[in-house]
């Protein structure tokens, strides 16, 4: 072939057309067999012949046969087409079971928590799909961070995004019972300047506590003894006396349950945050994709 030969769209129409005519040696049947007309085949043919500077076939009036060269393409057209068969077979789901891979972009604690459980579950299920799990409560865009599907905790600021509501988190005000027995009374949000406090960097107000009981709302700026943008850290910090805090319902339910944590200044807590999943128009059309928002819609409705 010479240099300037290049499998374009076009040329792998003209490949097929020649090893059509190759196997058939009948330009008629070949051409029927490609669904085109004779004059069209032919035209095909002498454009590849043209693109590899010799003949491929000697006619005469009589019969129609391959040359040395054209017996060449014609093996490497068969192996071509061989390549291209184990490829689609490769491809295909396996017994209709979807496959690929997704990239999952997750809030690193509640994803932990709450959604790497659920995650575990759709892989033993699926063993087929692969997932690529980020944990990290950083805003990731979907395009950049080329993202599949994401979970995000909090009001939405992204319009481009299709997103589905799972549920809500609860987020209130807790401390070990050790600090209680030693602390300053607190009945009103504003006994809380006279508290130790550990704060989560990772709240939306900083250090603006604000708190709500119906349609009260009361706001109250702390000076905290401790600050992380770790919840589990928050959360040791707690459970060892360091002063009051705030727990999502996801980790602080279980540790009041157990009383190692006590809820305080209940009712007020801090307004409930929504969850979604999120991911871009038209990624859900990959079937790996909408096996997994469907499973985890399901899941996590149901908790």
């Amino acid at each position: 072939m010479n240099k300037s030969f290049e499998l374009t769209p076009t040329r792998v129409r003209e490949l097929r057309a020649f090893a059509l005519s190759a196997r058939l040696l009948n330009f008629s049947l070949a051409a029927r067999e490609a669904g085109c007309t004779p004059s069209v085949l032919s035209r095909r043919i002498a454009s590849l012949e043209e693109a590899v500077g010799t003949r491929l076939f000697m006619r005469t009036t009589r019969r129609v046969t391959l040359t040395a060269r054209g017996e060449e393409l014609l093996a490497h057209c068969e192996r071509l087409e061989q390549v291209m068969a184990d490829l689609a077979l490769d491809l295909r789901p396996r017994d209709g079971e979807p496959q690929g891979r997704i990239c999952l972009h997750l809030p690193r604690t509640y994803g932990r928590e709450r959604v790497a459980p659920l995650v575990a579950r759709f892989m033993a299920r699926h063993p087929q799909i692969r997932i690529d799990a980020t944990y990290d409560d950083t805003y990731v865009d979907l395009v950049a961070g080329q993202v599949d599907l994401a979970v995000r905790v909090g009001r939405l600021a992204d319009a481009q995004v299709v997103a589905r509501r799972v549920g809500t988190m609860r987020r209130y005000l807790c401390a070990s019972p050790a600090y209680l027995k030693g602390a300053p009374p607190l009945d009103d949000p504003a006994d809380l300047k006279h508290h130790r406090c550990v704060a989560f960097s990772g709240l939306r107000t900083g250090t603006l506590w604000q708190l709500q009981q119906q349609r009260r709302r009361r706001s109250v700026r702390v000076e905290p003894v401790m600050r992380s943008n770790d919840v589990q850290a928050v959360r040791d910090a707690l459970l060892a006396g360091v002063g009051i805090g705030v727990m999502g319902d996801y980790m602080g339910d279980a540790l009041v349950a157990q009383k190692r944590l006590v809820e305080v200044l209940s009712p007020w807590q801090f307004s409930e945050s929504p969850i979604h999943l999120v991911w871009l128009p038209g990624a859900d059309r990959v079937p790996a994709v909408r096996l997994l928002i469907d499973f985890l819609v399901q899941a996590m409705t149901a908790h």
